[in-house]
């Protein structure tokens, strides 16, 4: 259903085909997930806002227009992933990956927004047409985690100053909860900044807030080992006799 475009993006326009085109929003190696209203079947789900192309619109300008309908914010296609699903006889699924070039996301038709990071995937109830993406989005992710730092503040309000000035200088910055082994209140976790900006800008900025610049991601993290079996009785050692 693609071909390649003369400003080298892919495009999706298909004959005979109505198109329904889906915004990946990529920051700070997590993506926007934004949770459903409606319809009953498709309510408390989460999905790629989005909508569908309008008869002799292009599928990246029924993008643009739509983002700025439902989220408030002005956006210019990257490039459309590979995936593509067919809703209906005649209706195809699109998503592409957009640059956020104007504004915050806002949710206006849905009732959370949220950015997920690629270890959350699949965690969330997703909307089954849009499942199909995840393998392309996590790849996507996984690739742009190497430079992610997280920035950690006790107090919301410091977050969400750290994360505007971050984006002030140009860095990708997206506030979440951070969670801590054995802390099962919620009121006790801090806040985590996971931006793309360079340790020293990071670390220089948290230290006005009392916070301090973890290294460690999720995404880079060793994997976790089953614990030993230690044994439940004393082991016999087996000497070798001494020579007669």
């Amino acid at each position: 259903f693609f071909f390649q475009a003369e400003d080298g993006i892919r495009d999706t326009s298909v004959t005979g085909f109505q198109t329904c085109a889906l915004p990946i929003f990529l920051r700070a190696g997590r993506v926007l997930a934004a949770r459903r209203t409606a319809p009953a079947e498709h309510a408390g789900r989460y999905e790629f806002p989005g909508g569908k192309v309008e008869p002799g619109e292009a599928p990246a300008e029924a993008l643009v227009r739509e983002i700025a309908e439902e989220l408030g914010v002005q956006v210019a296609v990257l490039a459309w992933l590979r995936a593509r699903v067919r809703l209906a006889p005649g209706l195809v699924l699109v998503v592409a990956l957009v640059d956020l070039l104007e504004g915050e996301p806002v949710a206006r038709e849905h009732d959370d927004l949220r950015w997920v990071g690629p270890g959350d995937l699949e965690q969330l109830d997703w909307i089954e047409a849009d499942r199909a993406f995840l393998p392309e989005i996590a790849a996507e992710l996984g690739r742009r985690a190497a430079g992610v730092r997280r920035a950690i503040v006790f107090d919301e309000e410091d977050a969400a100053v750290v994360a505007g000035r971050l984006r002030e200088g140009g860095f990708e910055a997206v506030v979440e909860r951070e969670r801590l082994a054995g802390e099962d209140d919620e009121e006790d976790h801090p806040w985590a900044v996971v931006t793309d900006a360079p340790s020293v800008v990071v670390d220089l900025l948290v230290d006005e807030f009392d916070g301090w610049l973890d290294e460690h991601d999720a995404a880079t993290a060793s994997p976790i080992l089953p614990p030993i079996e230690l044994p439940d009785a004393p082991r016999r050692i087996k000497r070798p006799l001494p020579p007669v």
